[in-house]
């Protein structure tokens, strides 16, 4: 796996060059500054800088602390941020790979078709035909932040699943 791969599926870990620019980019249009996102971190802003830079990569912990302080869904913040960009799908990863094979997939790709035919997955209403992640929502344990955490393990471990590791 490149050092540039905005999701590294061996080491699970994000970053990069285009991972820092799209956070980046994601903050600014939501009017976080970065000094909030060190904050949702508990970092120094040198280190933050660090990994918008894409000197330094961040795992789904911390992924879910930044979705959380940008106000962003999982699946909505790894298209934003490249984890899950056009070129994972252009190298084969199913914009649905999340849901199970069979009708549930079919209905879902009818409906993104009619919906958002650009590879940006309508999450809220993908999300609900995933038992596991309706469960998940659905649990009255964990608080947002660890729901966050636990749904962008899940997506990401199925990515790479999907794509052989090579996402």
């Amino acid at each position: 796996m490149s050092e540039l791969s905005a999701w590294d599926g061996r080491l699970g870990t994000a970053g990069g060059p285009a991972f820092g620019r799209a956070l980046r980019a994601l903050a600014g249009e939501r009017e976080i500054s970065t000094h909030r996102l060190a904050e949702a971190l508990e970092i120094s802003d040198d280190r933050m800088d660090a990994i918008l830079a894409g000197d330094e990569r961040i795992g789904p912990a911390a992924l879910a602390r930044l979705a959380v302080a940008l106000r962003s869904k999982p699946i909505e913040f790894l298209q934003r941020t490249e984890i899950l960009g056009l070129a994972a799908y252009a190298f084969g990863l199913d914009p649905l790979y999340f849901l199970p094979e069979g009708q549930t997939r079919y209905d879902a790709r009818i409906y993104m078709r009619e919906i958002n035919p650009r590879h940006q997955v309508p999450e809220g209403d993908m999300t609900k035909r995933n038992a596991t992640l309706r469960a998940l929502g659905e649990d009255d344990i964990l608080d947002p932040l660890g729901k966050a955490e636990l749904e962008f393990a899940y997506l990401l471990r199925a990515a790479v699943q999907q794509t052989g590791g090579t996402l």
